[in-house]
């Protein structure tokens, strides 16, 4: 895949660089290695008898490939968000202070995805939170209403009263 757009909010892409170098690689790695599983045939969304879409990713064969990818590099798939508590919420990859998620789902998916962050980063169970979306192009490929880099980059910055994790966003195009 090609990283298309990234976004360093609060300083994330920094602190990777320098606190997390040998896990910013291997994520860099993971999205190099991932192709975009097709649909085929594509799937064509129809609205009033006008074609509205034609879906050509399918979600579900990309995301089992991240799984793969971050498997190989040792990364703890689907940990709990807090280390010690009930609750029953997962993220998708965690190594040392980094949490990952991919998101390539409904837009509003990727307010839960950073909820997450929030709160393992509350626990002290990581320092920055790394978000792995598709860019808009892309996102209109995979389902209808699916978050998008450039959406994510655009909202994500009003929210600094309440969001204080820092969060790299990376958006991944063709």
């Amino acid at each position: 895949m090609e990283i298309s757009a990234t976004y360093s909010y609060r300083h994330a892409e920094a602190i990777i660089a320098y606190e997390y170098r040998p896990e910013r690689q291997e994520i860099l790695d993971v999205i190099e290695s991932v192709s975009w599983h097709p649909i085929d045939p594509p799937t064509v969304r129809r609205r009033n008898n006008r074609v509205v879409a034609t879906l050509t990713i399918n979600q579900r064969r990309t995301n089992d490939r991240f799984d793969v990818e971050f498997d190989n590099r040792g990364w703890i798939r689907k940990p709990r968000i807090v280390t010690n508590s009930p609750s029953q919420l997962e993220a998708d990859y965690k190594k040392r202070g980094v949490q990952v998620e991919v998101q390539f789902g409904n837009m509003a998916r990727w307010y839960t995805d950073v909820f997450k962050f929030l709160l393992s980063y509350a626990a002290d169970d990581i320092e920055v939170g790394v978000l792995i979306v598709p860019t808009r192009a892309v996102s209109r490929k995979i389902d209808e209403n699916v978050v998008d880099c450039e959406r994510v980059i655009r909202e994500l910055p009003h929210a600094k009263m309440a969001i204080t994790i820092p969060v790299w966003v990376i958006g991944l195009g063709d």
